[in-house]
């Protein structure tokens, strides 16, 4: 078995239940997230919360995350919701309703989108954010550079195996990217092509998505079957066919979620990205845990996790730092 990676938890930190498309995005959520911080910290964990505008605005978020900025235990990176981040400045009939990808703005409005995000940032936590994710997973070139611009020093949008085509944001638009050639493993990020490696400053860590064989990863047609339909699923996952994200979805026990960490290992990742979002930690926030009683499964989940992780003296870290240590290893 190859040795530990790092270990990564970019938490997209975003308003509640965003899937719903709400017009007046809240954050009630935030005062859930001291629950999840604890749990982290208490194995030895670290988190990256990646920020939209409005919970990079939330008072009560700034005054519980601060102090524990300080103390290095988290870092407050980057998370552009363009559709209703200023300046307002619509690419279809209905953007709150639609959702279109970063990239399916002019470069310049995106710009502008990140220069309110990064100073809002800046301005709450004292920080200038250094780690990114792209809404919706929306990263392209253009988009890439503009960051590199900014001085984003790491990216985790890149989904390697993944096409979001079927996705559509602006209705009349492409879709959303499709990684199926990207890299599993950490690379710097190129202008003109996010699926191989470049020479921009911008390291891309991927979240970690394991495929149980080339059949899940490279045969057309075959994931979206895995999506759609449970019986395919229940035949792929009998028979190890299939992909799994390290991601606390519902139905992803703690032996499912070690799984995924060894099948992770065996490939030789230097870097583990669990990866979800903050309104999963609130009853009702996301579709994944709608009650009380689904939340506190989600944390007997994690606990036993967690605490696999720690009996095997995982080093947890945040995004940054896991990006300087891969780039300082060449």
């Amino acid at each position: 078995m190859k040795p530990w990676p790092f270990f990564v938890i970019t938490l997209d930190t975003e308003p509640d239940n965003e899937w719903a498309r709400p017009r007046e995005p809240r954050t009630g959520n935030a005062r859930f997230v001291p629950r999840f911080h604890e749990l982290c910290v208490r194995h030895g964990l670290k988190v990256t919360y990646l920020m939209t505008l409005e919970m990079a605005q939330d008072d009560f978020l700034r005054d519980y995350l601060r102090p524990r900025l300080a103390a290095g235990e988290c870092e407050v990176g980057a998370h552009l919701h363009p559709w209703n981040t200023p300046p307002l400045l619509p690419v279809c009939e209905d953007d709150y309703r639609h959702h279109p990808y970063p990239f399916e703005y002019p470069a310049e409005v995106q710009r502008a989108k990140l220069a309110t995000l990064v100073d809002t940032i800046e301005r709450q936590y004292g920080v200038r954010p250094r780690a990114y994710k792209a809404g919706r997973w929306g990263l392209d070139g253009v988009h890439a550079g503009l960051l590199a611009e900014f001085g984003f020093t790491v990216d985790t949008s890149v989904c390697p195996g993944v096409n979001w085509g079927p996705s559509k944001g602006h209705p009349a638009g492409t879709g959303g990217p499709n990684y199926n050639r990207a890299p599993a493993m950490p690379y710097r990020l190129s202008a003109d092509d996010v699926c191989r490696p470049g020479d921009l400053p911008l390291w891309e860590i991927p979240p970690t998505i394991v495929f149980y064989s080339p059949l899940g990863r490279y045969v057309p047609g075959v994931k979206a079957l895995y999506r759609r339909f449970r019986k395919v699923r229940r035949a792929f996952d009998r028979f190890h066919l299939g992909s799994e994200w390290l991601r606390p979805y519902p139905h992803m026990t703690a032996e499912r979620l070690q799984r995924v960490v060894a099948i992770a290992r065996r490939s030789g990742t230097p870097v583990l990205n669990l990866t979800f979002h903050s309104s999963e930690c609130m009853p009702g926030g996301s579709p994944y845990n709608k009650t009380e009683a689904s939340i506190e499964d989600l944390y007997r989940r994690l606990e036993a996790f967690f605490a696999f992780l720690r009996r095997n003296d995982v080093e947890g870290v945040t995004l940054s730092e896991a990006a300087r240590r891969v780039a300082a290893a060449g």
